[in-house]
């Protein structure tokens, strides 16, 4: 077995009210603790769940960012532990400025410019995880790193154990002086090998000159945490919303952040309801983990809430959106049985999870070209692919699905195939064959201290 150490940005626990477990008891997930969302912790808790006990030692450590409530180690009653890192406010500022410059210039190719002033926070919060995994480092057989926040572990890491980088934003270095260009790829280079989550990424990836050795798996669910809702609890959910049995339902679901692009999507309504009177908007998606203003501004999501709503008004479409906030999973899946449609506007997305679960919904989806889910898009099959940013033809798409309902369940149907390929099931074996080769390739004499109670 692998004994796996994994480590992302977002913690994966997030405390309840109220709850504040004392000793070395473990946290109970919905009694203690929900666990964050997000596609990333999915993720991991996904892989975790379908190789803890089989192929990845059943104790994983898992080290995350520090939040709110959660002390510097706890064990969980899913298995894994956990160990946190802590940054001092200031640092911990900086650090958000240049992550944020970083998400930025990927989810938007333009000149970018960092703000090297607040490197030292970025370089802080690396050399902090850094040390913890170090610490583990007799312990594990892999380090599992996740994502552009992390870019500098692995070249702190050095031959302490493998490690490998997970990229989830897209990778696309056009707009980029050389010398960032070199910055990123060096870095990355610093890891024993990266894991990609499309084919154009890994060949963006190649083109830029990438040296080390790269992967591609797509970005993946486990489908059992989606089970389909019965009619009841849909038409409740239909019922909560004020959803009437006539209304035709557009759904979308992100969190409240401009890469979204729910702009695009907003900006259709209105020419769609002349043909459609009783279409209705759902936006389902709340904030995220780290998008605090700095200097006590309001944050990203709240900014991006007050201008869809301006978006809204100018348009005189608010009887035709519903904005649900953030949802518990069960009314996510009742969202995606009332919908029809299933629309991800989101222009220059790492992948866009989503769109891959409205398809394990049955739902035929309308997706920006530039998204990473696109090359898995089969125009008129299981859905449309519309040109970036473009809102005539993405209004025009949405008509054309609206137009032809009885296509729609086929291409549904087609959605649940494709659906297969982002399942859990189907990239747990890649990972694990990409694992081992990571730790066969440390199988040298002497290259690594000794470590105890080896299990691998």
């Amino acid at each position: 077995m692998i004994d796996l150490c994994l480590s992302t940005q977002t913690p994966p626990v997030r405390p309840l009210p109220g709850r504040h477990p004392v000793g070395r008891r473990p946290w109970k997930l919905g009694r203690d603790y929900a666990s964050n969302v997000g596609g990333v912790i999915p993720m991991m808790r996904a892989l975790l769940r379908v190789g803890r006990g089989s192929w990845i030692h059943p104790s994983p450590l898992w080290v995350s960012m520090g939040g709110a409530g959660i002390p510097a180690e706890l064990v969980t009653d899913e298995g894994y532990r956990l160990e946190t890192v802590q940054l001092p406010a200031k640092s911990q500022e900086s650090y958000r400025e240049f992550k944020e410059a970083i998400w930025r210039s990927f989810h938007g190719p333009a000149e970018f410019v960092p703000p090297w002033n607040d490197y030292p926070g970025f370089v802080a919060y690396n050399h902090a995880t850094a040390q913890v995994l170090l610490r583990h480092a007799d312990e594990f057989d892999l380090f599992y790193v996740n994502d552009f926040q992390q870019i500098l572990v692995g070249g702190l890491v050095g031959t302490a154990a493998p490690a490998l980088l997970r990229w989830h934003i897209p990778l696309d270095f056009r707009g980029y002086p050389a010398p960032v260009r070199h910055f990123f790829l060096k870095s990355m280079e610093g890891f024993d090998a990266i894991v990609v989550s499309t084919r154009t990424g890994l060949e963006e990836l190649i083109d830029a000159g990438f040296q080390g050795r790269a992967f591609q798996v797509y970005p993946y669910f486990d489908p059992h945490d989606y089970p389909h809702p019965s009619a009841n609890d849909v038409e409740a959910f239909r019922a909560r919303y004020g959803l009437q049995p006539e209304d035709r339902v557009l759904l979308t679901v992100g969190r409240l952040d401009p890469v979204k692009r729910q702009d695009l999507l907003l900006r259709t309504i209105r020419p769609l309801r002349r043909r459609y009177p009783t279409l209705k908007l759902l936006l389902v998606g709340g904030g995220s983990f780290s998008t605090q203003g700095r200097h006590g501004a309001a944050s990203k999501s709240v900014v991006w809430h007050r201008q869809l709503e301006e978006i809204i008004r100018s348009e005189r479409i608010g009887d035709a959106v519903i904005s649900t906030g953030e949802v518990s999973p069960a009314e996510l899946r009742c969202a995606y049985g009332a919908a029809e449609i299933f629309v991800h506007p989101a222009p220059w997305e790492g992948f866009g999870l989503v769109a891959a679960e409205a398809w394990h919904f049955g739902r035929p989806v309308v997706v920006s070209a530039e998204a990473g889910v696109a090359e898995l898009v089969d125009d008129g099959v299981n859905g449309y692919r519309f040109r970036t940013g473009d809102v005539r033809v993405l209004t025009q798409r949405i008509r054309q699905m609206l137009d032809h309902p009885s296509q729609l369940e086929q291409m549904g149907a087609a959605g649940r195939i494709t659906a297969r390929r982002c399942y859990v099931q189907a990239a747990a074996p890649r990972l694990r064959y990409i694992f081992e080769k990571a730790i066969e390739a440390y199988a040298v004499p002497g290259l690594r201290r000794h470590r105890s109670g080896a299990r691998y």
